[in-house]
């Protein structure tokens, strides 16, 4: 007792230097996400986003929390979990959160940001959980959270036509009104019951008028987890993740450069879907149950309504994803075909090893017939799609193996394999294989891979995360990858790659600067005047960034981005850049937050496009592109009015110097500038 109350003691000033580093989780989640750019799929990221804000609003005690609860965490690893358990088990439990700084595997950025989802709690505190239901109003927690969207300019989809105009292009107005607005409700009651539902229309759909029956979108569901046998039971809207992903994986995966901050994890989860992205969720029951002691069973079935592009013989040419519902044609696709999705997952987990199988079987209403052009020869067709697949995970000590290996209908195969190697506290490895055969298809797979899908392709990534010195970071990664099928826009077989260095200096607690570089290259065709057969060139990519991050003072937070790509192709070159200036400002002594950011780009054309995250309105994720010659301008005030209650305000403004208009069709908005007005209200019990 004596040596626990020593160590907390002597870790105070070290407690107090990472609350005060980053007071903000949202901060560090941002900080993560300036590394992924254009690696970052927005329906992923407010998944992401979402399972974050939901255990920082429930956090875990670390005292009593199981494995699988760890494993709720996406951003630890297999080695992280195992080391925190066997120091709680050796130690009788944390007093403080401090104590983190003695797991060795536990990095600077891991514990900084494990902070802000777990606590050092009473040890028997578990006990009195079953009691809670006697009283679940009581011990319940409500959120509802409502945001509107309101454009400050009119797009030519909203503007008057006359009715001979509208009965010869009716789609050239929008069926509804210009404004964006989602309602969520969630009640949690512990680890025991969840309950929630969204509902959301986007611009240019109409509300409660038109034919349509309330809002264009809503979801709904039900969770009961963790009584006896009884793991998790969902009924309504959920997500599904087994393995790497081959098989199943609708929830969130990022790409190579999350590789080296520990991010590419191994998850077995069913969860609600508590976001408002239309795409990627099922919607029917699935359950998990415990058979046996480190085994699971996990069985799911869905009946989804799919937008769909249909032919004149009313065969599926290709799904609609964007979940627009704006015009006449936009919504002739809404819910005209139907899919039907039965699947099951049996776990085996002990110590450190992890075993599964995945069988999934889907079924289409209408059989999936797309276009005819070569390089689609092996995309899905039929009605009926089966696959099957087994994923293992074994770490011990400081080494973490795992993979998944499945196979569909027709013959086709696809593996990945990955080797993670930590040594010491702040240095590791990382090997990643995969094949993905041309014949392969998983529906609802995603993994890690360079195409948009997981079919031909095979390669071979390493990488490297290390601190060569006291303040300095070393990361690298080569991705090396072979297209064995057509592409698009490539008619052969291809050859690509992919490199990344960013290095690292820290200078203290209030002030880090990095610089990365990275390089992709692809082949593509490419066809002069009066050549009648395509050469395949490579096209060269270098993108290059500068990063600032400093606290003059405990309020005020900066960062400085400078970013430039080069791209060649064909004997010619584009280029562009862009200078970023954000600030953070928030004090104790008001309840106010306020978060700036100032932008100058100038680049050739949309291929030298450079990408920003922008932080906005809570459970909003934003990753604009920018490219051409212009400035933008984003503002966002939170007010915590009262403990239960936060308004929020987002404002921004995007000029542009080389254009009289932006966009064209219905999108056009006749003017070189645009603003936008968000508002949002959280109120919680």
């Amino acid at each position: 007792m004596l040596k626990k109350l020593f160590i907390t003691l002597l870790f105070i000033p070290l407690n107090i230097a990472l609350l005060n580093s980053q007071n903000d989780w949202q901060s560090l989640y941002e900080a993560m996400l300036e590394e992924y750019d254009e690696e970052v799929n927005s329906n992923w990221q407010e998944s992401l986003y979402e399972e974050l804000c939901d255990l920082h609003e429930h956090p875990l005690n670390i005292n009593i929390a199981t494995s699988e609860e760890l494993k709720q965490i996406p951003f630890l690893t297999d080695i992280h979990i195992q080391s925190i358990l066997q120091y709680i088990q050796q130690n009788g439990g944390m007093m403080s959160m401090g104590e983190l700084l003695l797991i060795e595997s536990l990095d600077y950025h891991t514990r900084n940001l494990l902070q802000h989802f777990v606590y050092a709690g009473d040890i028997e505190k578990r006990e009195n959980h079953d009691r809670l239901w006697k009283n679940i109003l009581h011990h319940s927690h409500h959120e509802v959270i409502t945001r509107l969207n309101i454009p400050l300019y009119q797009k030519a989809g909203y503007r008057s036509y006359s009715d001979s105009i509208l009965s010869k292009y009716p789609n050239r107005q929008y069926l509804g009104e210009p404004f964006y607005h989602n309602l969520r409700y969630r009640m949690k009651f512990s680890d025991k019951l969840s309950l929630g539902f969204s509902v959301e229309k986007d611009a240019g759909e109409p509300l409660f008028k038109g034919g349509f029956n309330g809002y264009d979108y809503s979801s709904i569901h039900l969770m009961i987890s963790n009584i006896g046998f009884l793991k998790s039971l969902i009924i309504g809207d959920y997500r599904l993740k087994f393995g790497q992903g081959l098989v199943m994986n609708t929830d969130f995966n990022l790409g190579k450069i999350a590789m080296l901050n520990s991010m590419g994890w191994t998850r077995q989860h069913i969860k609600p879907h508590i976001g408002t992205t239309e795409q990627q969720a099922f919607r029917g029951v699935a359950t998990t149950i415990k058979l046996w002691k480190g085994i699971e069973s996990t069985i799911f079935g869905s009946f989804n309504k799919i937008d769909a592009n249909l032919n004149k013989d009313l065969l599926i040419t290709s799904l609609k994803t964007d979940g627009l519902h704006r015009t006449p044609l936009e919504y002739s696709k809404r819910d005209n075909a139907r899919s039907t999705l039965y699947g099951s997952n049996l776990s085996i987990n002990h110590k450190g090893f992890h075993g599964g199988l995945t069988a999934v079987y889907n079924v289409f209403n209408r059989v999936l017939k797309p276009s005819e052009q070569l390089y689609k020869l092996y995309y899905p067709r039929g009605k009926e799609f089966f696959t099957i697949g087994g994923d293992y995970t074994y770490f011990h000590h400081q080494i973490s193996i795992s993979g998944e290996t499945a196979f569909s209908q027709g013959g086709g195969i696809a593996t990945l394999n990955r080797l993670q190697l930590q040594i010491g506290q702040d240095n590791r490895l990382t090997l990643v294989q995969r094949y993905y055969s041309h014949h392969y298809i998983a529906l609802y797979g995603n993994a890690f891979s360079e195409n948009s899908i997981l079919q031909n392709e095979s390669g071979i990534y390493m990488g490297i995360d290390m601190r060569p010195w006291r303040k300095w970071t070393l990361s690298a990664y080569g991705d090396f990858c072979y297209f064995p099928w057509l592409k698009y826009q490539v008619s052969a077989p291809s050859y690509g790659g992919e490199g990344m260095i960013r290095l690292t200096y820290n200078h203290n607690e209030s002030s880090k600067t990095s610089l990365r570089y990275r390089i992709k290259l692809k082949e593509r065709d490419f066809k002069r005047e009066n050549q009648k057969e395509a050469n395949q060139l490579l096209r060269t990519h270098h993108r290059l960034r500068f990063q600032q991050d400093f606290s003059p003072t405990p309020t005020l937070q900066l960062n400085t981005l400078a970013d430039y790509n080069l791209l060649l192709f064909a004997n010619k070159a584009h280029q562009g850049f862009m200078l970023t200036q954000r600030l953070t400002w928030k004090t104790d002594e008001l309840p106010i937050t306020l978060f700036g950011a100032l932008s100058y780009f100038h680049t050739d054309n949309y291929d030298t496009r450079i990408s920003v995250y922008e932080r906005t309105l809570l459970h909003t994720f934003s990753f604009p592109s920018y490219y051409g010659h212009g400035v933008h301008l984003s503002t966002t005030c939170q007010w915590e009015i009262h403990p239960r209650l936060t308004l929020l305000s987002h404002i921004n403004h995007t000029h542009y110097y080389d254009r009289k208009n932006i966009g064209s069709g219905t999108e056009l908005i006749d003017q070189p500038h645009r603003e936008d007005v968000g508002i949002q209200l959280k109120w919680k019990m």
